[in-house]
């Protein structure tokens, strides 16, 4: 009855008929041993044979079984001992025997302790064995899951000989394969007999065009372009004894199409090498993209430079057109006074100074473009805003005269001079009291006024505003007034205050436009004191 619940071997089944009999002979050499040992009078330690029962029985029982079955052989040797032997409690004298029998005892118990423990450490061992073999049954499932189901090109390769060969190399006394193989031109192409496939999956079969794994079999030779070789950035890798390898390669399908791939391998740190997995990612498509974005960038690049050029034209033209115009203006007038019956030489001399001057600013104008197309020097000084406000009034003396213009200056006290280049900031100044003019003439104001008012925002900063009294900016367009190539004129280029904006942000400030609350259109430009040469 004890042993009823123990007929199940160590992982809980039912026993087999192997294991069935190796149960009874047990159970028979038990109750021959304790026949022997109970009721013989040999003088020996038969109990030691419980030993063989317990052996025999181990594969069938479980630990607690195993226990049982140890303490059952343990108590049947006591019995066997005090039975054949005896023993009398007479009055403390204890039971009487030699010492030699009660030595075999204690040697038979001891084998039949020792055993157990021995068959239970090893069903312990052996359980672990089980679930570390079934761990990596697991993981070889997993592991071959990942690997058949990955959308990513798995390639299995043999490099065990390629290696075997970069040993002989070494051997040799060779310490540098780069070198080795610039000297040998034809290694390279020939180790790549050396690698062979093991295995592969789907996405790699439809990567090279394989309708079965056996296509793709043995050496890779055939799958690398004729001009190309085995990448010798992998070679050196191998050579190196590094732990991974990620580069890119040519490769040729079954097809004959040729592929730029992505390679990534991980070499094994065992040293076998006959099993390495490489990855493979076409980038064929992305390689071509990028081709065909590398043209369009230099067609863009050399559209960008004809622009550029249209620009420069255009800013060119829009700068120089005041100054000519001014010239031949005052070439007139010098014409008229000299014509005359009684010639003004004084007025045509004046007129002629004012021709120098014109000519002399479309000079600048053209060496200050010059400068910034060559990051050559710029010519920048200490400006008095109110004597720069004063030339802009003579230069435009004719254009305020013609349309019967008032200028107004309001010069806040205390502002400082400023550093800069007195082409550009006359120039900016030019454009803005130009377009003022223009505006007001377009929209037929009754009392036509340009104001200049200059203050300081703050100790750093410098102000410059100028107000005309015409319609004023649509607010919808105030915004790209500053763009290249916008404007509101029938005729206008679109490039006057493109200019101005870039000369006054070159110099570290602003310009913005707004529409002034008593009407009109205020065009402001704020300007640090202290110029950062750069």
């Amino acid at each position: 009855m004890m042993l009823a619940g123990t007929m199940k071997d160590s992982g809980g089944n039912e026993l087999g008929g192997g294991r069935l009999r190796f149960l009874v002979a047990a159970f028979l050499l038990g109750v021959l041993v304790f026949s022997i040992d109970t009721f013989t009078t040999i003088e020996s330690a038969i109990a030691v044979f419980y030993v063989l029962v317990l052996l025999l029985a181990a594969d069938s029982l479980t630990r607690r079984g195993v226990i049982i079955l140890a303490g059952i052989c343990m108590f049947l040797t006591l019995f066997a001992f005090i039975y054949g032997h005896g023993w009398s409690l007479d009055y403390g004298n204890g039971w009487n025997d030699d010492i030699s029998s009660f030595l075999r005892l204690v040697v038979s118990l001891a084998a039949i302790a020792i055993t157990a423990g021995l068959i239970i450490r090893n069903h312990a061992v052996r359980e672990l064995l089980v679930e570390m073999n079934a761990a990596l049954t697991q993981s070889e499932k997993r592991y071959r899951s990942i690997f058949e189901q990955s959308l990513l090109a798995l390639w299995e390769q043999d490099f065990s000989a390629i290696f075997r060969w970069m040993d002989e190399l070494r051997a040799q006394g060779v310490t540098d394969f780069g070198a080795y193989a610039r000297q040998h031109p034809g290694v390279a192409r020939e180790s790549a007999r050396l690698i062979h496939t093991v295995t592969a999956n789907e996405a790699t079969l439809e990567l090279l065009g394989a309708s079965s794994l056996g296509e793709i079999m043995g050496p890779i030779e055939r799958f690398i372009p004729q001009e190309e070789t085995v990448s010798a950035d992998l070679l050196q890798a191998c050579f190196e004894g590094r732990d991974r390898f990620e580069g890119r390669a040519q490769i040729v399908t079954l097809s004959g199409r040729q592929l730029t791939v992505l390679i990534a391998a991980r070499f094994p740190e065992a040293a076998s090498f006959e099993r390495v997995i490489v990855g493979l990612v076409d980038i064929t498509q992305r390689e071509q993209t990028q081709q065909t974005l590398l043209a369009l960038q230099t067609e863009v690049a050399r559209a960008s430079r004809a622009a550029t050029v249209g620009v420069l034209s255009a800013s060119i033209a829009h700068e120089l057109n005041q100054p000519i115009g001014a010239l031949v203006m005052n070439a007139q007038t010098c014409l008229r006074w000299l014509r005359r019956e009684v010639p003004d030489i004084e007025a045509a001399s004046k007129a002629a100074e004012r021709m120098v001057r014109d000519g002399k600013r479309a000079s600048e104008i053209v060496a200050n473009t010059r400068s910034m197309l060559t990051n050559g020097s710029r010519k920048f000084a200490i400006l008095d805003l109110r004597e720069m406000i004063e030339e802009t009034r003579a230069l435009l003396e004719h254009e305020l005269a013609a349309d019967r213009v008032i200028f107004r200056v309001d010069y806040a006290p205390g502002v400082a001079p400023i550093e800069g280049s007195r082409t550009e900031l006359q120039q900016v100044m030019i454009n803005l009291v130009t377009n003022g003019i223009q505006a007001m003439k377009e929209h037929g104001t009754g009392a036509p006024e340009i104001t200049v008012k200059v203050d300081s925002p703050d100790p750093e900063h410098v102000r410059v505003g100028v107000r005309d009294r015409g319609k004023g900016l649509n607010e919808d367009i105030i915004e790209r007034l500053f763009d290249p190539f916008f404007t509101t004129k029938q005729n206008g280029m679109g490039m006057g205050l493109a200019i101005c904006r870039q000369a006054i942000e070159a110099r570290g400030g602003n310009l913005t436009a707004r529409n002034h609350p008593e009407g009109g259109a205020v065009f402001e430009f704020v300007l640090p004191l202290e110029m950062e040469h750069a």
